[in-house]
């Protein structure tokens, strides 16, 4: 049974959804971070991890830090309900909402129909991050290279953006971290050459991508402008982390993208079983190992956080999905300089004096807020759709400790505005995006300019009907027949021409649900029997539930 226990509903405004909760409402007590206290909770993000490559390395002995965490703590998988789309994830992870309610909806902007946009940033989100409520409540957060994190926010704490290391104003806080920043850039492109040995087994050079005549022209062309440069941007968060590490904090947020970038790139040679046609062995000889290398450097940072704060911390590592073969079911819509693909299933692992260990039940992306904010003492708003995982709590902490529930969050928040941008740097970044897969060739760099008021409605059809099927899929998960109804009828009042293409997403999602988790098919049991009825119902005509 794959039912997840739901302390509340939530208010999900967009949907007019009513608020129901339990709990207490008291205000839990501020306190300030202790420089001799390690974090409360220490948050590591490993974008893209894949529970297949991890136990197959664990199973030969290697990633210590991840094997340790799965020895002595608990893990798991981590359900994808919506898109997979990293920026919407990583923001639902901060905040505890579904895109439709925080605002991105997808790696660029604006979400209308049309070939002008530009990447997304953190003046579009609509919500508070779990760093702005721990700011509120007078605690301090480190976060470093977080998706979707500049221009980086004003709070007690330390931000290093997720574009620091594209030399942008407003990339890190306070600005006294600007030279620590700029020398740490630095310094990564200096060693930029021993960086490239470690991952390729040959002297690569960016050039070898233009020269037709080098032997290594290929495995040059499979990583140049994309595996390259997400080393050098990784090891600048790897070293900023290391300088942040020890500063007092409440909450200490580090996240790597080089495992999701690698596996894109790369998956075909690291296992080549889906593809009829084979990699030539010299290919895999140049580019099979790169994968697994991207993990063992995940890896090190786990072990760095379980060596400075295990025991005495709640260490997670989260991913936003998994990853498989670009083939069939998962095949991109990219180049064929593309071999791998999302899945739809994330990992999970914790470990601390609140966890109780062991192997666990799946849980989903919507837990995962109100799970960090309980164990830092702050307070979980109503509006919040998810609930405490609180299978992964110790018996004897959940005794001790009550979650704080409010109606919402009153405090003052405003994310920072809209900030110029260098034209190359957008340019860079777009074609980074492009690169991957993520947008089209007709996408093209647009004008900077103010996204406007948030219009979810008013979003192209895959993003609308991506980012609500998730919704939808969610509370069917949570046997939460009421708010799948209300969900759909609200497409059904402003947009009932998409009810076919919602409904066949939903099934679609379900059923990959179902296929990827160990004895999924208990999922969402009442997915079918919720299709037909909208189906039988007339266009725009919600149904009784509502």
């Amino acid at each position: 049974m794959y039912q997840l226990s739901v302390r509340l509903l939530g208010v999900f405004s967009l949907f007019a959804l009513a608020a129901c909760s339990d709990g207490s409402r008291t205000e839990p007590a501020s306190n300030d971070a202790d420089p001799d206290s390690p974090p409360e909770v220490v948050l590591i993000g490993v974008d893209g991890a894949e529970w297949q490559v991890i136990e197959d390395m664990v199973e030969r002995g290697e990633l210590p830090g991840f094997a340790r965490l799965m020895d002595e703590g608990a893990f798991g998988h981590l359900i994808n309900p919506g898109p997979q789309v990293s920026p919407v994830v990583w923001t639902t992870f901060a905040t505890g909402h579904f895109g439709t309610e925080h605002g991105i909806l997808d790696f660029v902007y604006p979400f209308s129909k049309g070939s002008g946009k530009q990447p997304v940033d953190v003046s579009l989100r609509r919500q508070p991050a779990l760093w702005n409520v721990l700011d509120a409540h007078d605690m301090q957060s480190t976060v470093i290279g977080y998706f979707v994190s500049w221009p980086a926010e004003a709070i007690d704490g330390r931000i290093v953006s997720d574009r620091a290391f594209q030399n942008l104003d407003h990339a890190v806080w306070p600005e006294t971290l600007e030279p620590v920043s700029q020398e740490v850039r630095r310094s990564v492109f200096r060693e930029e050459s021993s960086l490239y040995e470690r991952f390729f087994p040959w002297p690569y050079e960016a050039a070898q991508a233009e020269d037709e005549s080098s032997p290594y022209h290929f495995a040059a062309k499979m990583v140049e402008g994309r595996v390259d440069s997400r080393i050098r941007s990784d090891e600048y968060l790897r070293r900023m982390t290391d300088h942040l590490f020890d500063e007092p904090a409440d909450l200490l947020v580090s996240y790597l993208r080089i495992v999701d970038i690698v596996s894109h790139s790369l998956w075909k040679y690291y296992d080549a079983s889906d593809w009829e046609e084979k990699p030539a062995s010299e290919k895999v000889e140049l580019l099979g190992g790169v994968l697994e290398e991207s993990y063992r450097y995940a890896d090190e940072l786990i072990q760095q956080a379980l060596e400075t704060y295990g025991g005495r911390s709640n260490i997670f590592v989260i991913s936003d999905h998994g990853f498989g073969s670009g083939t069939g079911r998962y095949q991109p819509r990219a180049s064929d300089l593309l071999t791998g693909n999302h899945r739809p299933n994330g990992i999970f692992l914790a470990h601390g004096p609140a966890i109780e260990p062991g192997r666990a039940e799946p849980i989903t992306i919507m837990e995962i807020y109100p799970t960090l904010a309980y164990l830092l003492d702050v307070p979980i708003s109503d509006e919040i759709p998810g609930s405490v995982a609180y299978a992964l709590i110790a018996e004897a902490f959940s005794e001790e400790r009550s979650p704080h529930f409010v109606e919402r969050y009153d405090f003052n928040w405003n994310a920072p505005g809209a900030q110029e941008v260098d034209a190359d740097a957008q340019a860079e970044e777009m074609e980074s995006l492009r690169g991957l897969g993520y947008i089209g060739e007709g996408v093209t760099l647009a004008d900077a300019s103010s996204a406007g008021e948030f219009d979810f409605w008013g979003a192209e059809t895959r993003l609308l009907v991506g980012n609500l099927h998730g919704n939808v899929v969610y509370y069917l998960i949570q046997e939460n027949r009421a708010a799948a109804d209300a969900a759909t009828n609200a497409l059904k009042r402003n947009a009932p021409h998409l009810l076919p293409q919602l409904l066949a997403r939903v099934r679609a999602k379900v059923h990959s649900l179902r296929r990827e988790l160990p004895d999924g098919d208990g999922l969402a049991p009442g997915m079918e029997d919720f299709i037909e009825a909208h189906q039988g119902t007339a266009s725009g005509e919600p149904t009784e539930a509502e």
